[in-house]
């Protein structure tokens, strides 16, 4: 509706202006440990599942809609186990909304790449990137409108077409990128997306780990350069 659209572009405007956070976020929240442990190993096996391994000495990964970045170490790990110095980015283009602790995505993604060597989140759009990538990890990407609306951000960031073949454009030859949606729906408007841009696809199907379990099934699209 016209009136949600105003709300979430005065709103992202405003948390995108001001940057406010409190510094300084350590997670001390068992339960949310815990949690966050478990969605690591969950992203650790999914890749494990999904993705070929190439040993080398090192290797540029980005992660698209990072968020507050809390599975960071999953994808660290994963990499680390076959690349000697993986190279780690996020990008998140709302990473300074602000939780209820009044800490935003920002610090809290400081907090879980600590000590992780070569991360680096960037605040910022996808669109703004340049360089390439040996891997592309991208979760729950916004190819319907409704998602979009619903955690917040304006209309004018739905455009699931251009940032898919901008995405694609950033990966080296012989790289590879691994799509995730959430439910059947989203896995059909995903598959729509690849056949428009004529983006050759391998169709994974449901994904699922012994780690964690979602309400509703994740369906896994790798693409290859």
């Amino acid at each position: 509706m016209v009136f949600e659209n105003i709300k979430n572009s005065i709103d992202f405007f405003i948390r995108n202006k001001t940057k406010f956070s409190r510094k300084n976020f350590v997670e001390k929240d068992e339960k949310i440990l815990f949690r966050n442990y478990l969605e690591n190993l969950y992203t650790y096996d999914i890749l494990e599942q999904c993705l070929d391994k190439h040993q080398s000495d090192s290797a540029k990964i980005l992660d698209i809609g990072s968020k507050n970045w809390f599975y960071a170490k999953g994808e660290y790990s994963f990499f680390k186990s076959f690349v000697q110095t993986p190279c780690l980015d996020g990008v998140e283009i709302d990473a300074f909304r602000l939780y209820s602790n009044l800490y935003s995505r920002y610090e809290s993604a400081k907090f879980y790449t600590k000590n992780l060597k070569n991360t680096n989140y960037i605040a910022g759009d996808l669109l703004s990137i340049s360089d390439t990538y040996d891997y592309i990890i991208w979760f729950l990407p916004f190819v319907t409108i409704e998602p979009l609306k619903y955690w917040g951000l304006p209309e004018k960031y739905f455009m699931p077409e251009k940032l898919l073949y901008h995405a694609f454009s950033l990966l080296k030859n012989g790289g590879q990128m691994l799509i995730v949606n959430q439910g059947e729906k989203e896995a059909s408007a995903q598959k729509l997306l690849f056949e428009k841009l004529n983006i050759k696809y391998t169709e994974k199907g449901i994904v699922k780990s012994d780690f964690l379990e979602y309400k509703n099934d994740r369906y896994a699209f790798v693409t290859d350069r």
